[in-house]
């Protein structure tokens, strides 16, 4: 492993140089064409390339429903110009919501989801042309242990972890009984109807970051469940959510957006090598996503890590959250490595489309490394999460001018994270002052 360093080229040279010296063969690519070749999705032609990740805004109403801020922030996703827009986390049920103002879908709020759903698409026609028809997939969760429905944490789990749990009163935890998980997929299901009437195009049962689903795939030591234990349980409960949704909720496609590898020890995460904590295996991993493509899940959004507990392995930083330690690696060592395992992956499942992600540290230059991922087949889509929150208009500049503007990407400060994290509505606090740099001085400080 090489030391931690701050973002520091000039040229993609100057990154294709390091990433050399570090014995790392990230696929950078001077032809950038690729992004915005259309693919086919049974029929329909998604514009192009590049993806909108989730990222909660928490700028919801009391009830549940987008407001003004969601509003916006949608509008700039589908006027920059990605052909996938994958809405943030919306919760199933109020207790699951892991802020106040996240997003919850229910019968009473259908027609604000469905104004937004029509806003958002309005506004990338208005911006392009009809050719340019968005897909819309919508963000399903419950936030287990990461639940804070009025403020305040209000842990419900499928296990104990310890290294996820070890700051909390392991007897003030809820543990989810089997009868409670399986009202709590009646609510994934009610709620993929709703998201189907609002008209996106698709839902995602999340399963990634530590919360209820991913939790669930985890839960090696959850003893006496049909949701815990030996794999066929650990997987029951995002299976049937799933079978369920085909069965029930007809023309809704279904996606994932899956955790690799936890990045926790076996056996208390989900994709643990056993002898070695700090790698992956991947054999488990690709067994659930076998499952997954045979019960009918037609995209895998995919993710690393835990961003609660090391968000380097994941998304790559500049400066950390206050408190945090220094990486003990290198950025493009966490870059190559959530890139190679999405190809590795990508791969064994052909044709089921793969989203990568793992690219924002690398500012402008990393339409580079994407153009060589899609060339050279290793994902199907390049998706942005802080990226798009600080450049929303990246592919459009791409389109105009081939190239980014380093004035407009995001540095990796980690501040849109420390704003959520202290209860503050999520954005880039750099690149979109107007809002968000007071938002940061409520609640944090001055930057």
């Amino acid at each position: 492993m090489a030391k931690h360093e701050p973002f520091n080229f000039k040229s993609k040279d100057e990154l294709a140089a390091k990433s050399e010296a570090l014995r790392l063969p990230l696929p950078l690519s001077d032809d950038i064409s690729v992004l915005f070749q259309k693919y086919d999705f049974g029929g329909r032609a998604i514009p192009n390339r590049l993806a909108v990740h989730p990222m909660e805004g928490f700028d919801s109403q009391p009830d549940g429903s987008p407001d003004e801020l969601a509003f916006r922030r949608y509008h700039r996703f589908a006027s920059g110009g990605s052909g996938l827009i994958w809405f943030e986390a919306v919760s199933v049920v109020p207790e699951g919501r892991s802020n106040p103002r996240q997003m919850w879908l229910h019968a009473k709020n259908i027609d604000a989801f469905s104004r937004l759903v029509e806003h958002t698409r309005r506004m990338a026609r208005n911006t392009f042309d009809s050719r340019h028809e968005l897909f819309l997939v919508v963000q399903l969760t419950h936030s287990g242990r990461y639940s804070r429905p009025e403020g305040k944490l209000v842990p419900r789990v499928a296990s104990y972890n310890p290294f996820l749990d070890k700051d909390k009163d392991k007897e003030g935890i809820h543990m989810l009984t089997d009868d409670e998980l399986a009202a709590i997929q009646d609510k994934y299901v009610d709620a993929a109807g709703l998201a189907s009437k609002a008209g996106f195009d698709a839902v995602d049962i999340k399963a990634c970051h530590g919360y209820l689903i991913n939790d669930l795939l985890a839960a090696f030591e959850r003893k006496n469940s049909r949701y815990g234990g030996e794999f066929e349980n650990r997987t029951r409960f995002l299976i049937e959510t799933i079978e369920r949704i085909r069965a029930e909720v007809p023309g809704i496609e279904i996606a994932v957006r899956l955790s690799l590898w936890d990045a926790v020890p076996y056996p208390y995460g989900f994709g643990a090598n056993r002898s070695d904590p700090k790698q992956p295996d991947l054999a488990e991993t690709a067994s659930v996503i076998e499952k997954l493509k045979e019960c009918g899940c037609r995209f895998i959004n995919v993710t690393m890590g835990n961003p609660y507990r090391d968000p380097s392995v994941g998304r790559p930083f500049d400066r950390s959250l206050p408190g945090s330690t220094e990486p003990d690696e290198h950025p493009l060592e966490s870059i190559y490595r959530i890139t190679e395992t999405t190809a590795i992956l990508q791969k064994q499942f052909e044709p089921l489309p793969f989203v990568g992600t793992g690219y924002s540290w690398l500012r402008q230059f990393w339409p580079y490394l994407a153009a060589g991922i899609i060339a050279a087949n290793k994902a199907h889509f390049i998706g942005q999460g802080r990226s798009s929150i600080a450049y929303p208009d990246a592919p459009r500049d791409l389109m105009e001018n081939q190239k980014l503007s380093p004035n407009k990407t995001c540095i990796a400060c980690s501040r849109c994270t420390e704003l959520m994290r202290r209860g503050g509505r999520a954005g880039c606090v750099i690149r979109d002052k107007e809002i968000y740099a007071r938002e940061y001085k409520k609640f944090v400080g001055s930057i």
